[in-house]
C-alpha cells in the first residue's frame, strides 16, 4: 500500500503548488516532488503534514484519564499557555504515557476549519493529518533546531516533546525565542542543542554556546520527509474532536436491498391475479349453471314456447296464460301496469297526451313535446316502481313505452 504525503502550510487548493513524496508500504520513501493537485502521482492513501508554523506542540502533566475526557482536561491545563481563548485553538492530544504526561497539538481553531473546507471542496480525503514538527526527533537529553534554511523561520523541540517556534538567523547570531527559550528552560538544561539546518556555520555554533551556555552541534539539514518510519506513525492526528474524519458514505446496493421486496411484490401480485382470474372463472361457470337451469325450467313451464324465445320471457308469458285461464289478470296486462304507472302519468300535463295503446304486454304513449329534463325524470319515477320505460323523439313530441322489461 503506497502513501502519498503532502506538506501542507496553506488551505489546499488544486491549483496551488505543493510538496510531496510518495512512500511505499514500508514507509519507505520512492520519490519526491512539487506541483499541483493534478499532478501528484497516485496513492492507496493520502496524508497532510501540516507545516510547523501553522502550530505547536506542549507537555502536560494529568493524572489517568480516559481517553474521552482527554481533551477536555487538557484544554483546561492548557488555559494559562494559550496566547487567546482556549475555544480559539483546536488541541489534539496524542497518547498518555505511564507516568501521566501527556503531548497534544495545538492549531488555530480558524485555519483548521478553513483547512477542512478547502479539503472537501478539493476532493482530498486525509488519512492523516499531523505537524511537520510532530516529526522532528531531538537527541536524548537535548533539543534540536530545525528550520529549511538558515534565512528562514523554524522552530525547535525540546527532550521532553514540546515545540517553540523561532525566527531566522542574522549574522550568525541565534533567533531571540531560542535564547529566551533556553535560559526559561527547567532544570535539567538539555546537555546539547542540535543544529538541523543546511549551511549552518562553526560560528553560529560558537556564538549560540557564548549566548546560552549550551552546547550546540552541527546535525542533519532538515528534510521532513527523510525522518524515520516510526516518526510518522507516533506523529499525533489533528483529525480529532469537531474536526474528526467524517465516515465515508456506504455504497448501497439497491439491487439487493429492493431485491426481496420486489419478489414478494411480484408474488403477491400474481397471486392476486390468480385469485381474481380463478373467481371471475367460477362466477362464469355458476352464470352458466344458473342460465341452464333456467332453460330447463323453462322447458318444463313452457314446452311449446319456440326454441329461440328467452326463459325469463317464455316463463312470463305461460304464467299470464294460466292467469288468464283462470280469470285472473297477468302482472303485464292493461290494468296491472296502467294501475303501476298512474301516480307518475298523473304528473302529465294537461294536454301533453295524444294517445295510449296497449299491445304485447306494453302501454305506448304519444307524448307532445315535453321539456328533456321532465321526460328524464318521468323515465325515473317510473323505474322506481318497478316499470321499464323507454323513451325516444318523434317528429310531434316523444313516445314512451313501459312495461316488465
Amino acid at each position: 500500500m503506497t502513501t502519498l504525503r503532502i506538506l501542507i502550510d496553506a488551505p489546499p487548493d488544486p491549483g496551488r503548488d505543493a510538496e510531496w513524496a510518495l512512500f511505499d508500504a514500508s514507509n519507505r520513501m520512492m520519490r519526491t516532488g512539487r506541483g499541483p493537485k493534478a499532478s501528484w502521482p497516485a496513492a492507496d492513501v493520502v496524508e497532510a503534514v501540516i507545516a510547523a508554523t501553522r502550530g505547536r506542540l506542549a507537555m502536560l502533566a494529568l493524572p489517568p484519564l480516559p481517553a474521552a475526557r482527554m481533551a477536555a482536561a487538557a484544554r483546561f491545563a492548557l488555559e494559562d499557555q494559550l496566547a487567546g481563548s482556549a475555544e480559539d485553538s483546536h488541541i489534539a492530544p496524542g497518547a498518555q504515557g505511564a507516568d501521566g504526561t501527556l503531548r497534544v497539538a495545538i492549531v488555530d481553531q480558524a485555519w483548521m476549519r478553513a483547512f477542512v473546507a478547502a479539503s472537501a471542496k478539493s476532493g482530498i480525503r486525509w488519512r492523516k493529518v499531523m505537524l511537520e514538527s510532530d516529526l522532528a526527533q531531538p537527541p536524548a537529553g537535548g533539543w534540536c533546531w530545525c528550520a529549511a534554511a538558515l534565512d528562514r523561520p523554524g522552530f525547535a523541540r525540546t527532550a521532553d516533546g514540546a515545540t517553540i517556534a523561532v525566527g531566522a538567523v542574522r549574522d550568525d547570531t541565534p533567533p531571540d525565542e531560542l535564547k529566551l527559550a533556553l535560559a526559561a528552560s527547567r532544570a535539567p538544561r538539555p546537555r546539547i542543542v542540535r543544529v538541523d539546518i543546511a549551511g549552518v556555520t562553526p560560528a553560529l555554533v560558537t556564538r549560540a554556546r557564548e549566548a546560552t551556555g549550551v552546547e550546540f552541534s552541527a546535525g542533519t539539514p532538515w528534510r521532513w520527509n527523510a525522518v524515520a518510519a516510526t516518526a510518522f506513525a507516533g506523529a499525533i492526528d489533528l483529525q480529532s474532536g469537531a474536526f474528526g474524519p467524517v465516515p465515508a458514505t456506504p455504497r448501497v446496493d439497491l439491487g439487493r436491498w429492493l431485491r426481496t421486496p420486489l419478489v414478494i411484490a411480484a408474488c403477491a401480485l400474481g397471486i392476486h391475479v390468480l385469485a381474481t382470474l380463478g373467481q371471475w372463472l367460477w362466477l362464469q361457470w355458476q352464470s352458466a349453471e344458473l342460465r341452464r337451469e333456467l332453460v330447463a325450467l323453462a322447458r318444463t313451464a313452457a314446452p311449446d314456447a319456440p326454441a329461440d324465445l328467452a326463459p325469463a320471457t317464455a316463463i312470463a308469458r305461460r304464467d299470464a296464460a294460466l292467469r288468464h285461464g283462470a280469470g285472473l289478470a297477468a302482472a303485464d296486462d292493461f290494468l296491472p301496469l296502467l294501475a303501476r304507472a298512474a301516480p307518475v302519468l298523473a304528473n302529465i300535463p294537461a294536454g301533453a297526451m295524444r294517445s295510449l295503446r296497449y299491445a304485447d304486454g306494453h302501454v305506448v304513449l304519444e307524448l307532445q313535446k315535453l321539456d328533456a329534463t321532465q321526460l328524464s325524470r318521468m323515465q325515473q319515477d317510473l323505474q322506481r316502481v318497478g316499470l321499464v320505460a323507454v323513451a325516444a323523439p318523434t317528429a310531434s313530441g316523444a313516445r314512451l313505452r313501459l312495461g316488465l322489461d
